[in-house]
């Protein structure tokens, strides 16, 4: 019997932990509770991180029942931890580090790294999913971005999304219903037990009463593709809602769109932060793009938008304030706009989740490609993505609410990093060039600060782009004592 349950006594335990939540199926041990007894907030401690796990979903168009996969692209993850510059004054764990990057392929051995600031890659092939695990002193500030790319055919497009941390919940806002426009919803479980997930359609209408399939059970280490379509056919404005039970899980929703015979482009979308009354995208524009907000509730919201920029903060062209009735999506065009850096700044009298999509179309009628982006949480202590070799790289950060300040720190491929600091004054962006980094970092250092990261690539075919959020990055865990009662 393990040590953690006996026939004479029983440990109650308690744990909370930024950025590591233990299931079940994680646990090494049986563990068996039968009392409780209080925690005083002084028997807490605020201690270094020991443990990270991030999920990449894997191939987008693979593994969706009855619709053939797209060939000819390339998916590969790419996974760090911060550089020793970006980490200064915060404390790591003194046990010895890992990073371990993990893909689910029959064969495939674990890439792993104990230095700081390590880069690891993986190419993903078929459905399956990568993950992303850090252990002792490399568990603060890991991150860690999935890519997929294709530079020709109708399919051409370049699609990126930044890999979260399993959750029981994602809101997913992007797609549209043009006949030759598909959304795919990728949940990937890497949890050791099966999860249940319930899908929730909602368009312009309300909540749709779907045609099937919004019970799934994801399997263990595994994934589930749905067609959107198929649950919701000809819907202009979808957003997806996903909840999992028995496990937690990380949801994408991928839009592909092809215009008649001319390929419009494809990106992935990743979770919103939850219904607030403010939501906050910070992203560059350019031409053909729009704002997509969803009311969860039952009452109607009064939303108000408005862009954000270098200086003054600027109004909508049109539809800076609109009634939105509860438990509908509504688009607002920004196609107005100049091109430029700006941060989309939402707010309403009611919860809402919110996407921006942004569009990077020649003259003409050549092809063109797409992203969307969905609104992120305020980066509390640390924040990072790594950047595609290759990609021209634009970080835009926005800050709300106060004068803010942050550090950015660019490091270079061979481990350098390249320190900046900038500020600016209530409710406006700083955007700064990270072309030929590996990485970025951002060290808030006062007010609320949130930041994307929008790669391009130049081809003759027309511009490719995708945007990423700057994900806050576990840095500590609360520690709560495991508390023996003896009966």
């Amino acid at each position: 019997m393990s040590r953690w349950a006996g026939p004479s006594r029983a440990l109650v335990f308690v744990a909370a932990a930024a950025g590591l939540v233990l299931t079940a199926g994680a646990l090494p041990h049986t563990i068996e509770l039968r009392a409780t007894a209080a925690v005083t907030p002084a028997e807490a401690a605020v201690v270094p991180v020991r443990q990270s796990a991030l999920v990449c979903p894997g191939p987008e168009t693979e593994g969706v029942a009855g619709v053939p996969a797209v060939t000819g692209g390339t998916t590969s993850v790419l996974a760090t931890t911060a550089a020793d510059a970006a980490l200064g004054g915060i404390g790591t764990s003194t046990e010895p580090g890992r990073l371990t990057l993990i893909t689910q392929s029959t064969g495939s051995a674990p890439a792993e790294a104990s230095a700081r600031g390590a880069a690891l890659s993986a190419s993903l092939a078929g459905p399956t999913l990568a993950e992303v695990r850090a252990v002792g002193s490399l568990a603060a500030g890991v991150a860690a971005v999935q890519t997929w790319l294709r530079r020709d055919s109708d399919d051409r497009g370049l699609v990126a999304t930044a890999c979260p941390a399993p959750g029981a919940e994602a809101w997913l806002l992007a797609g549209g219903g043009d006949p030759t426009r598909r959304e795919r919803l990728l949940v990937a479980n890497a949890g050791a037990n099966p999860a249940t997930v319930d899908v929730e359609v909602f368009g312009g209408a309300g909540r749709i009463a779907t045609v099937g399939g919004t019970h799934v059970v994801v399997p263990p280490h595994g994934r589930v593709g749905l067609l959107v379509d198929a649950l919701a056919p000809g819907e202009p404005t979808p957003a997806v809602h996903v909840t999992a039970t028995g496990g937690l899980v990380v949801a994408v929703l991928e839009d592909s769109w092809i215009e008649g015979a001319v390929g419009r482009g494809r990106d992935d979308v990743g979770p919103a932060a939850g219904p607030s009354t403010e939501a906050v995208i910070p992203v560059a524009l350019s031409g053909h793009s729009r704002l997509r907000v969803l009311v969860p509730g039952a009452d109607e919201a009064v939303v108000q938008t408005r862009v954000l920029t270098s200086g003054a903060a600027q109004a909508l062209p049109a539809d800076g304030v609109v009634r939105v009735p509860g438990g509908t999506v509504r688009d607002i065009d920004l196609s107005g706009l100049p091109a430029g850096a700006y941060a989309v700044q939402v707010r309403a009298d009611r919860p809402l989740v919110a996407s921006v999509l942004t569009e990077r179309r020649p003259a003409g009628d050549g092809p063109s490609d797409l992203a969307w982006l969905a609104a992120s949480a305020p980066i509390p202590v640390l924040g990072g993505s790594p950047i595609p070799a290759g990609t021209n790289a634009a970080l835009v950060l926005a800050g709300t609410g106060t004068d803010w300040s942050a550090v950015v720190y660019l490091v270079a491929p061979d481990g350098t990093a390249t320190a900046s600091s900038v500020s600016g004054p209530a409710d406006s962006v700083v955007a700064l060039d990270a072309t030929g980094a590996a990485s970025l970092w951002v060290r808030p250092a006062t007010g609320t600060v949130r930041g994307s990261v929008t790669l391009e690539l130049t081809d003759p075919g027309g511009t490719l782009v995708s945007v990423v959020p700057v994900l806050a990055s576990a840095t500590s865990t609360t520690d709560l004592p495991v508390r023996e009662l003896r009966r």
